[in-house]
Formats: structure tokens, C-alpha cells, sequence
């Protein structure tokens, strides 16, 4: 049964999943047939027709005196490539709108991005691959650059701040975000004899070359082509291994069908306007007729996002796509959902004003059970659908591995059918009901005692992140009888910004925000911080320049329900955890935890072969956003450094930073972010032609690695000896 896509469906829009946090893009699927045709050396585009107005491929079409004009009345299939590039390179540049980005962007770093100075440090081992820099320098260079057009200006900042390769570090701005670029093509770089190579996984041109090795992309040699561009534009993980995972396309679970569904590569399909009009594929495959190579020359179909609005000029496009809008802001009802919140605010603290604490011990009670969600939050990814049906890739039918003991609203839980003492939890996100998720993790673990379950593999593939607490819970449900907090001492610059709006909020008993010094616990004490802690900074160098940071605090954590009994708790033997490497944020936390605390067995899938891949990325921070500390300073009536820019977006850093406990007692002092040592998994699995289309034959392997069946010798050739 081939792998189809349905281009021009009848009915409602399938979703198509863009990651702000990760500029990444998935998608949930929906069923359909795709329409065949026959094998050319171009592949033509699936269109009904093609426009008189639209240009033959490979040439453009002469620039119109408002391309935006043009590309605001045009709708699928006739958009092209073409179309969009003219209008967003028709955007004038604007130095003086240039200047207030980069002023404002230069102030978040220098006030409150905690790694301001660590992201210049220089030569990281192996699994990193992580160029130094210094973002204050970089936007400084942008800045003496002449542009043609806005959309220039705006790439370039965008790609500056993703070679951080942090996925808490964002510069999204929006503007040039409203469509969706899809090539015909999903690749994969399984191993086959012994050898990786870029594959075809999917073929939706119709020309029948799923599985056929990519020679060259674009004259480049093809895994070098995608990796260039994971490096550059992946700004997901400091692991290039991890960065190429997310450039190709994988499975992944969908949590509302609680199937593994197929997540389109980034490479092959772009919220971002591609490099070029299309794409030169040299391709090697025993089907061909005739000749076991083939040029196959590809343009990119392009779709319009949810997020798009109409337009029909340059003007108008800027206004609805791009510009905030102020009048909203201030409009009767904004303002009134401001004065709710506040009243809120309000409310709470005076609820808990009447319960009259008698001593400090009730004081830190009350915060536990009013803990500051912002802090919780460590990261989510919005989603974004598309005006017209898009590409939906199915996936064949597959011999069945497991079976479905429970489930809830995103974790699912599995017993392996030929190793049932094994079972599987699949926890494909952190951003979770605390309250009822913590009752379907002690429902499920028992489902899966009571059929025999002795033995469990934790599967966090691709879990971007989620809440703090959950991560700590997790941890903590697992090895409830290890006498150790599993929160991480942590601190946060101490910029003269910061100072004061910490003070502000320690005055203003009615906010509680981000930077509330009574959100955070002496660490040695655990008791909750009275005073401004921020003013008791000093000075630290972590790579060349010395910066003023925060003594170390706890963030206050109240573990969830707990429940033990379940054989695997407390011993490491019994758990094995496996990633993709894209486990990131508060997932990368707990499984921090789990490997280099309590000793877990750890297994991370894909990435380039005979090269070590991490478990997870940047696990060792929490972020916040400009509009949210702009916020806080306009609430406390704090003046601001900043300024709300021009453009919608997202703007934001990670602001507080984490350090490992070590097993003699002391805490690192590097912070964990870049700590390398931690990140790299104890075993690495390639995906094979049949792992990469059936995600759970990866758990009985291992499964059969860990826990060898009676009379198995010998480790599966897929896993790569540590």
C-alpha cells in the first residue's frame, strides 16, 4: 500500500503543527487518496491547472508594481513560490524600525537572557555540536549591514538568535510566517548493510520513488545538503544529531488519536520562505527504467496558514499580517480582562490573608498551594492549521508489537504482546492537567501491574516540554524512596532591570509574577524568600565575561499524589527511558534526573551513525517572554527597558538556569544547559527502513536488549555498541 497525500481535499483543513518555542512544523493527519501521475524528469505540481498569470517553472515572472496586490488574490493551488518571494522582498526596509528591533532585542539579552555570556564558551565536546556566541555582537554586526528589504533585515535576526540552538531563545516574528512550503518528497536517513544514506520515505509526486536513495540534493551530496541546513535553521538542540532528526520526517505520537502518525521533516516543509523556486533531487533506485539514476527537479507547493489574513496590497498586508494591532490592546474589553486578572490577583492573596499564618512553615504552605504558574510553564507550542487541506501522509498498516492497557488525555500506556512482562508508557508531552494527569500515571501503572507488567520503558519521543512540576513529579513517582528533592538548585541574572522589578513585586502584594523573589525557596532550608535575594548578587564568569547573578534558590514544588508498591520504583534495573533526542525542556529535566541521579538506562533514536546522539535538549532552563515582562513592569508600575515591537511574534529567552547535583554532595558549577557530559544517551539506535514506518518494533529492541529473553544472544545490529 503506497504512502499517499491528499493536495486538494473537499473537506475541513487538516491541522499542520507549527513550533514558535522550536520553529518547528507537524502535523495531525487525516485520511485520503492521492492522485497518481506519471514519472517525468520535473515533477510538475499536483495542480488542477496552472493560472495565466503564474510563470513557467524555473523562471519568474517580471515584478509586478504591488506583487503583494497579486499574491492577496491568489488561493490554492495557484500560489507559488514565486508569488510570495516578490511580495516579501517588495517590503521596504526601514532603518529606523530595524533600529528599534535591535535596541529592543539587545536589551532583553543584555538584562535577562541567563546565558548571555556561557553561549560564548568555545570548543563543547562531543554530542555537541554548538558554535560559540556572543548575541549582543551578532546584533550589533546586523546592524552595520545595508538591506534591501524588511524581509532580509527580519531573516537575518531570525537566524541569528536560532544559531544559539535554544529552543527557549525565539525571534518569530509572524509577518513572514502565513504560509506553508511543501515538497513532494519525505525523507529519512535509515541504515541498510551497514550504511546510512538519505532515503525517499514517501513519494507523493506520483513517480514511484519511495525508497530510492537520495544521491544529491541541489548538486550538494544529500545527508551533507540537510545537515547544512539543520545547523543553520534547526535552532532546536546544541546536538547536530538532534537537528537532523528534526530536519527529516519521523513518527510521532499523536496524543488526542493516540497513534504514532508521521511528522513532516522541517526540511521538506517550510513556515519560511525556502532559499530557492525548487529543489534538484539526484536519485538511485533498482526501479528506475532503464538508468539506476535520475534528476528529478521538484518546485515547492505552497499553502496559506490560519494564521493568514486577507490583503490586496503591500499596505494591507502589513496591516493584517504583520503590525500589532494597538487599538485591540486598548480596547474596553482588553482592558477589562486586565482588571479581571487583577482582581483575581487579588482575591487569592486575600483568601490566603485570612487563613492568618502563625508562623513561616504556614506561609511556605500557602505559596505550595498557590504555586506561580508562570514558573510551571517551561514550554508549549501553539498550533496552526491550513486554509486548504494540506499534504497528509498515511501510514501503513503494521504488525502489531503491543496493546493498549490505558490511557488518558496524553500519556498512554502498552504491554509488549511477545515480552509481556515488559510494558510502555508514552509520554509525548509535558504540558499536562497536573491534577488528573497524576490520576491516569497511578491508574495506568497499576493496568499495567495487574496484567503482569514487571518492567517498564519510559518512551519521550519527541516530547517538547511542558510543565516544571511534572517533570519533578515523574521523578519523583519513580523513585519515591530516594530522600532527595528532585528540584534543581537554580539562579537569574541580577541585572539592574530585573533588581527592579523584583522589588516591585515584593512590595505589590496583589502580583505575583515571574521574578516574585516569594516564588522561590533558600535551598538549603527550603524556606520560601522574604526579602529581594536579588540583591545579594555576585559577580561570575562562565566562559569571558563576568556577570551579576542571583544567589541559588529552589523553585517551591508540591509533589503530587504518590502511590508505591509497583515493582519498578526505586530500581533503576527495571526502567529504561528512550528519546529521539528531541526530549526537550522540563522532559529533558526529568530524564536528567532519571540518567544521572538514579542511573536509568537511557536509548536515543536516530541521528548519524557511529556518532554519539544526546537524550535530550535544553533541559537546563526556564523561559519567559518580552510581552510578559512588559507586562509585569506596566502592572507594578515599574518603568520598562523595553518596548513592544512593531510586529506580532514571539520574543523571549530563557531567564533562570539549572545546576546537577553531584554524587559527593556539591552542585556543578556549570550549568547544566551547557554541561555536555549529561546529555549523551547510553545507547544509540539507528531507525532501519521498518522501525522508521513502525515506531514499535523500536520497543522490542529494546526491550530485548535490556532485558535479554531466555536463549537470546547477541544485541540487535541496530543498536550501536556505547
Amino acid at each position: 500500500m503506497r504512502y499517499a497525500r491528499s493536495w486538494w481535499g473537499r473537506t475541513a483543513a487538516s491541522r499542520i503543527v507549527l513550533s514558535l518555542v522550536l520553529s518547528c512544523i507537524a502535523s495531525s493527519y487525516l485520511a485520503s487518496a492521492a492522485p497518481s501521475a506519471p514519472r517525468t524528469g520535473r515533477i510538475a505540481r499536483t495542480h488542477p491547472q496552472r493560472r495565466q498569470d503564474a510563470a513557467p517553472p524555473g523562471q519568474q515572472q517580471p515584478p509586478a508594481q504591488d506583487p503583494c496586490k497579486t499574491l492577496g488574490t491568489l488561493t490554492e493551488p495557484a500560489i507559488t513560490w514565486t508569488h510570495v518571494q516578490q511580495c516579501y522582498e517588495s517590503i521596504p526596509y526601514s532603518a529606523s524600525e530595524a533600529n528599534e528591533v535591535l535596541s529592543t532585542m539587545h536589551m532583553l539579552f543584555k538584562e535577562f537572557y541567563i546565558f548571555l555570556d556561557t553561549a560564548t564558551l568555545e570548543d563543547q565536546p562531543k554530542p555537541f555540536s554548538n558554535p560559540p556566541l556572543d548575541i549582543l555582537k551578532g546584533l550589533d554586526l546586523i546592524s552595520q549591514r545595508d538591506y534591501g528589504s524588511d524581509f532580509q533585515f527580519q531573516t537575518d535576526v531570525d537566524l541569528l538568535v536560532t544559531r544559539l540552538n535554544d529552543a527557549h531563545a525565539n525571534y518569530l516574528a509572524y509577518c513572514y510566517r502565513h504560509y506553508l512550503f511543501v515538497q513532494p518528497f519525505e525523507l529519512y536517513a535509515p541504515v541498510v548493510n551497514n550504511a546510512q544514506s538519505v532515503r525517499i520515505l514517501a513519494d507523493e509526486s506520483g513517480n514511484g520513488l519511495e525508497d530510492c536513495e537520495v544521491l544529491t540534493i541541489d548538486g550538494v551530496d544529500a545527508m551533507k545538503a540537510i545537515q547544512d541546513w539543520a545547523d543553520t535553521h534547526v535552532g532546536f538542540s546544541k546536538d547536530a544529531g538532534v537537528r537532523l532528526n528534526k530536519a527529516l520526517t519521523q513518527l510521532t505520537f499523536n496524543a488526542a488519536s493516540k497513534q504514532w502518525t508521521f511528522t513532516p521533516g522541517l526540511f521538506t516543509t517550510r513556515a519560511t520562505l525556502p532559499e530557492r523556486q525548487t529543489m534538484v533531487y539526484k536519485v538511485k533506485c533498482p526501479t528506475l527504467e532503464g538508468a539506476s539514476e535520475e534528476t528529478v527537479t521538484a518546485d515547492w507547493n505552497v499553502f496559506r496558514l490560519m494564521s493568514w489574513r486577507p490583503f490586496n496590497s503591500r499596505e494591507s498586508f502589513l496591516t493584517h499580517n504583520c503590525y500589532r494591532d494597538t487599538s485591540e490592546e486598548n480596547s474596553a474589553p482588553e482592558k477589562a480582562k486586565r482588571d479581571l486578572d487583577q482582581q483575581k490577583r487579588q482575591q487569592q492573596r486575600q483568601q490566603l490573608s485570612e487563613q492568618l499564618p502563625s508562623s513561616k512553615q504556614d506561609i511556605r504552605r500557602q505559596r505550595e498551594r498557590h504555586p506561580q504558574t508562570s514558573v510551571q510553564a517551561a514550554v508549549e507550542i501553539p498550533r496552526h492549521e491550513t486554509i486548504q487541506p494540506s499534504p497528509v501522509l498515511q501510514k501503513r498498516q503494521s504488525v502489531q508489537v503491543a496493546r493498549m492497557v490505558h490511557n488518558g488525555s496524553t500519556t498512554a500506556f502498552y504491554q509488549l504482546l511477545r515480552r509481556p512482562s515488559i510494558g510502555v508508557v508514552v509520554i509525548p508531552t509535558h504540558t499536562v492537567n497536573l491534577r488528573t494527569e497524576s490520576e491516569v500515571l497511578i491508574e495506568g501503572f497499576q493496568r499495567l501491574y495487574d496484567t503482569g507488567v514487571r518492567n517498564v520503558i519510559l518512551d519521550l519521543t519527541s516530547n517538547g516540554g511542558g510543565y516544571v512540576n511534572f517533570a519533578y513529579d515523574l521523578v519523583e513517582w519513580m523513585f519515591p524512596d530516594a530522600n532527595v528533592t528532585s528540584v534543581y538548585r537554580s539562579n537569574l541574572r541580577a541585572s539592574m532591570s530585573i533588581k527592579a522589578l523584583a522589588q516591585g513585586e515584593l512590595k505589590d502584594d496583589d502580583y505575583n509574577g515571574y521574578f516574585n523573589p516569594g516564588a522561590f525557596a533558600d535551598p538549603d532550608t527550603e524556606e520560601p524568600h522574604e526579602d529581594n535575594f536579588f540583591l545579594q548578587d555576585g559577580k561570575v564568569r562562565y566562559a569571558k565575561h563576568p556577570l551579576d547573578y542571583s544567589p541559588t534558590v529552589h523553585m517551591i514544588h508540591t509533589l503530587g499524589s504518590l502511590e508505591k508498591g509497583m515493582p519498578w520504583q526505586n530500581d533503576a534495573q527495571r526502567i529504561v527511558v528512550m528519546t529521539d533526542g528531541a526530549c526537550g525542556s522540563a522532559c529533558g529535566m526529568t530524564l536528567n534526573r532519571l540518567k544521572n541521579r538514579h542511573g536509568v538506562q537511557s536509548y536515543a533514536v536516530g541521528g548519524r551513525m557511529g556518532e554519539d546522539l544526546s537524550l535530550f535538549s535544553f533541559p537546563g532552563a526556564s523561559v519567559y517572554g518580552m510581552e510578559e515582562i512588559i507586562n509585569d513592569y506596566e502592572n507594578l508600575g515599574v518603568d520598562s527597558p523595553l518596548r513592544r515591537l512593531r510586529y506580532k511574534g514571539i520574543y523571549r529567552v530563557p531567564v533562570m538556569q539549572f545546576f546537577q547535583d553531584q554524587k559527593d554532595g556539591t552542585v556543578d558549577p556549570v550549568p547544566i544547559e551547557y554541561n555536555p557530559k549529561l546529555y549523551k544517551a547510553d545507547f544509540h539506535l539507528d531507525y532501519t527502513p521498518s522501525s522508521a514506518r513502525n515506531h514499535e518494533l523500536l520497543w522490542e529492541i529494546v526491550a530485548n536488549n535490556h532485558w535479554k529473553a531466555a536463549g537470546q544472544t547477541g544485541d540487535d545490529p541496530a543498536i550501536e555498541k556505547p
